[in-house]
């Protein structure tokens, strides 16, 4: 994976290459698309921007998700080439290891975090 860092104080653009030929079941830009996109259906925290919308981008900015928990995925590639770029945009010091732990602990807890509040689902 290839973190972008920059002149700013939070927020990380990751970016891992990926070979989709050298998938077993040949892979393609918008199986991975559909199949994140799958997968993160009932995610609050994880949205997957559908190939309009990673198109009409004109930048992606590395603070957009900054003092949330909120985690951007998109799916870069070339038409008729074999590669792909996936691209998350997250908060590096919100959605870091720290966040993440804690998370993980609400999850084990039965709670659950929406609008910023923490409620029981015990």
């Amino acid at each position: 994976f290839t973190p972008s860092y920059g002149r700013y104080r939070q927020g990380i653009i990751l970016q891992i290459p990926i070979h989709l030929s050298s998938h077993k079941n040949g892979l393609t830009a918008d199986d991975l698309r559909s199949r994140l996109s799958e997968h993160y259906s009932s995610s609050q925290f994880v949205n997957v921007l559908d190939k309009e919308q990673t198109e009409s981008l004109n930048a992606v900015d590395p603070e957009f998700h900054n003092n949330t928990n909120l985690i951007s995925l998109m799916v870069f590639s070339p038409d008729g080439t074999d590669h792909a770029v996936l691209c998350a945009i997250f908060d590096n010091l919100g959605k870091g290891a720290s966040g993440v732990a804690v998370q993980n602990l609400e999850i084990m807890l039965g709670l659950s975090v929406s609008d910023g509040k923490v409620t029981s689902q015990i």
